[in-house]
């Protein structure tokens, strides 16, 4: 019985695009700016469907109280508002990015330092010194965002972008080298 393997195309065609995103990883590091403007426009463009999705859902719902569907109007009126003006203004996307990674940064670092001192008994000491040791820094980086958000807010979203793009790259690249051929 033949063994059935990747099209000897497709395997280049991820190996191509392996190299493509290892690319554009580089260049994200080197342009801070281009990784930003690119996850700006996804917020931006997913605040918009997500009001869009609100609005709707609150004027079409049968399932909704009249506060309910008021309020979904309302919110989806404001988030598609806050989309769109991110699209409009740059600077106010950029803030509106900045403080999400900001605002995320220090609910996970009170989430590691609040599982360090009070993890379950059996826990390891050690354990809960890593995690608090983690929530320390992750805080201190939180607040460095919220103090200097266009020098480490920025490029800590660049070094984000490139991480997961080289990740996805090198995937694409041993996946396609090491596929059996078809």
């Amino acid at each position: 019985m033949a063994q059935k393997g990747t099209p000897g195309w497709m395997r280049g065609v991820e190996i191509i695009a392996g190299v493509i995103l290892l690319i554009i990883a580089v260049y994200f590091l080197f342009t801070p700016d281009f990784a930003v403007t690119l996850v700006r426009t996804l917020l931006a463009i997913g605040l918009i469907v997500l009001g869009v999705a609100l609005a709707v859902r609150g004027a079409t719902s049968e399932i909704l109280s009249a506060a309910g569907k008021i309020l979904n109007v309302i919110l989806g009126i404001i988030v598609l508002a806050l989309g769109a003006y991110s699209l409009i203004y740059p600077n106010l996307g950029n803030a509106l990015l900045i403080l999400i990674l900001a605002v995320a940064l220090l609910l996970s670092a009170i989430g590691r330092i609040a599982f360090g001192g009070f993890a379950m008994e059996g826990m390891p000491s050690w354990v809960r010194s890593v995690s608090i040791l983690i929530g320390v820094i992750v805080l201190i980086l939180a607040i460095a965002v919220i103090i200097w958000p266009t020098v480490i807010g920025e490029a800590l979203i660049a070094l984000v972008m490139a991480l997961i793009f080289a990740l996805f790259g090198i995937q694409l690249i041993i996946s396609g080298a090491g596929s059996r051929s078809g």
